[in-house]
């Protein structure tokens, strides 16, 4: 399960990072609109640090996503066949 976690993990961060990077959100600057800690931003963009629910309802907020916009980014980022049962 730790594998993953980890896979997960780094999807997540990656889907965060470049969303904000396309839309142009300066790290600092977003952080600090929204109240998310630059630590705790750079941890989850790194794929280092599992995000609680808060801090992620909390970015995608502030990235203007919607929760449905940003799963279907993270099943894009993911690889192929994540997640499906293995016989």
């Amino acid at each position: 399960m730790q594998g993953y976690d980890k896979i997960m993990q780094k999807a997540i961060g990656q889907v965060i990072y470049k969303e904000r990077k396309r839309r142009n959100l300066k790290f600092t600057i977003f952080c600090y609109e929204n109240d998310i800690s630059k630590t705790t931003l750079y941890m989850i963009e790194q794929g280092k640090n599992r995000t609680y629910s808060t801090n992620l309802f909390r970015i995608v907020q502030a990235l203007g996503l919607s929760f449905e916009e940003f799963g279907r980014l993270l099943k894009e980022e993911l690889p192929d066949g994540f997640g499906e049962q293995q016989e």
